[in-house]
């Protein structure tokens, strides 16, 4: 299956970013700007595939990259010298594309050409690196071809011509590979993701007084110097929290304050006042006993409570604390962080400590997957307490939900964000489940995001500049607004491209100003006059039957639907065990007039 557009865009953000910038210049540097940047990303899908078959640095893998205009069919040549093995490469960064019969061709010519050491008409990056070129192709002792495309798959022929060029005794190759190494469209988007996954943790660690439980999940107790979980911190910081709801808060929270004082005043009691450390380990192994301690191995470690012990400790211990008597509890727990049962225990192991409910949606693997999808883009995505921006280029998981939920077509999302949000946050409801579903995408949420930030940004003059009644409008029909706006932007929002802050300037000033004033004249009637009784614009924003009502006929208003016979027959459809005019928002949402940038 190929690549969709959105995980193409972001393979190309990714190789553009990341590869290309290390890239050997092209050789006709005449050619247009346009075919040159489309060019070097293409070039940059081997450098991709050479980082991941042997492990190697972005600016290391591009080193070993041939392909040009003019390349005969190979496009990166790197040879291993651990395993002798000498890997041929062809790329083909093309969507809905199959690697083809000519493809095949010229690359099955490069190859006989480069194993019979016949450099005729290889272009100038291949020249340059002949003698390393024949001496690896004499060292090795396996030849691995390699294709990778984004495209639908290899066609038939293709794959037909490639295997009769292995099994031809004509050329007395003995040394090639008989499986192809396919780096396909799925291949490729797993290979991304896990680019920027967090590397696995492993440590040897040595526990006092310990004890083990097997009981169907393997345990270990016991107690272990605190310097040594800071070592591990200072040496792997978020690798090392990556399954915890949250990372460190802060040296001035309460709690963190009272663990530095602690380790200030009483670090030989430290144990006895602190909660303890609980860990997840995909496989614990013990080891031997070394007066009165036992060694434990342990591989894939993550922190599930104790991150503000830790990482107190830490910052006590760079303030020149001597933290090297202190002990702390251990709990080693085997089990995936990601599976139902370890699920459950970061969670338990979590309430003893205050926690919203909002802290459990870093338990959800898809705040992991967009976490990575995102900093393909070169955006850091803030979904757990604690992680602070580092870039000066991020998204919280907070700003998310509130411009994801402006995005559903229920109306009762922007309702509970003012009044009950406890009914969005929770991991374990339906409704997180409709503003993070699988198939959300990077794009979506960094869209929605960034279009709601302009609105909120272009609302707070409006409020500045008004007074009474209609200013408190503004200020708590806020999300209203952007709901009844960011149905007018959904086109541009589900783009596989980052939205332009200049583009959305031009072309959301006289629509907001149109929406706000259709929402006003709704509200103005409703709103009792200066000191007589009845709701105020607060209340109203807070109260289902008044916002819902009062949401439908702005969307009426702001786009032109007046006099659309089919309003009155969607309300008709509407029954008592409905929640809200489901037919009536589901069609106003359709008919929202788009606003393009492109026009």
């Amino acid at each position: 299956m190929s690549l969709s557009d959105q995980e193409l865009t972001l393979l190309k953000s990714s190789l553009e970013s990341r590869f290309v910038p290390h890239l050997p210049a092209l050789i006709d540097q005449k050619k247009p700007a346009s075919e040159q940047i489309t060019k070097n990303c293409s070039r940059a899908l081997s450098a991709f595939v050479i980082k991941h078959i042997a492990d190697l640095s972005e600016k290391e893998a591009c080193k070993y990259v041939t392909d040009d205009f003019d390349d005969k069919g190979i496009d990166a040549i790197y040879y291993q010298a651990s395993s002798q093995t000498l890997y041929l490469i062809q790329s083909k960064l093309k969507l809905n594309e199959e690697f083809s019969l000519e493809e095949a061709n010229a690359f099955c010519q490069g190859v006989r050409k480069i194993i019979s050491q016949n450099f005729d008409d290889f272009n100038s990056h291949i020249q340059n690196r002949r003698s390393e070129i024949e001496q690896d192709v004499e060292d090795c002792s396996n030849i691995h071809l390699v294709i990778a495309y984004t495209g639908a798959k290899i066609s038939v022929n293709a794959m037909q011509a490639i295997r009769e060029m292995l099994t031809d005794i004509n050329h007395g190759e003995e040394r090639f590979v008989e499986t192809i190494m396919e780096y396909d469209s799925e291949k490729i988007i797993s290979t991304l993701s896990e680019s920027n996954a967090y590397p696995r943790v492993d440590a040897t660690l040595w526990l006092e007084c310990h004890r083990a439980v097997d009981d169907g999940h393997t345990s270990y107790f016991g107690l272990v110097a605190l310097k040594n979980l800071v070592d591990l911190h200072n040496q792997h910081e978020k690798a090392l929290y990556v399954k915890n709801i949250r990372t460190f808060l802060g040296r001035k929270t309460d709690v963190n304050l009272a663990i530095q004082k602690t380790l200030r005043e009483q670090p030989d009691h430290f144990w006895y006042l602190n909660n303890g450390v609980t860990a997840l380990c995909e496989n614990i192994e013990p080891k031997n006993m070394r007066e009165g301690k036992k060694k434990i191995q342990i591989q894939g470690i993550s922190i599930i409570n104790g991150a503000q012990t830790i990482a107190s400790s830490a910052t006590a211990a760079s303030d020149k604390v001597d933290i090297s008597n202190a002990k702390v509890l251990l709990t080693l727990i085997k089990s995936p962080p990601e599976s139902a049962f370890g699920k459950s225990v970061t969670k338990a192991r979590n309430h003893q400590n205050p926690v919203s409910l909002f802290n459990f949606s870093a338990l959800d693997e898809e705040q992991e997957r967009l976490r990575r999808d995102i900093a393909n883009l070169n955006i850091d995505y803030l979904y757990k307490d604690g992680v602070s921006d580092q870039s000066g280029n991020s998204i919280s998981i907070n700003e998310a939900v509130y411009a994801l939920s402006c995005l559903q077509q229920d109306p009762r999302f922007v309702i509970w964000l003012k009044k009950e949000p406890a009914n969005i946050l929770d991991p374990e409801t339906e409704n997180y489940r409709s503003i993070f579903p699988e198939t959300l995408t990077a794009y979506r949420l960094i869209n929605a995001v960034i279009v709601y930030r302009k609105i909120q940004n272009s609302l707070n003059p409006i409020i500045r500049s008004t007074n009474g009644a209609e200013r408190l409008c503004y200020k708590h029909g806020n999300l209203a607004l952007a709901y009844v706006l960011m149905k007018r932007l959904s086109y541009e929002i589900d783009k596989p491209s980052v939205i332009k802050t200049e583009a959305l300037e031009n072309k959301l000033s006289y629509p907001l100003d149109q929406a706000r004033n259709s929402l006003w004249a709704f509200v103005a009637p409703i709103v009792p006059p200066s000191n007589a009784a009845g709701p105020g614009p607060l209340a109203l924003f807070k109260n289902q039957a008044y916002t819902i009502s009062v949401m439908k006929s702005t969307m009426v208003d702001n786009f032109s639907l007046l006099s659309d016979p089919v309003i009155a027959i969607k309300e008709r459809l509407q029954t008592p065990a409905q929640p809200y005019p489901i037919d009536s928002f589901n069609y106003l949402s359709a008919k929202a007039p788009q606003i393009r940038f492109d026009q």
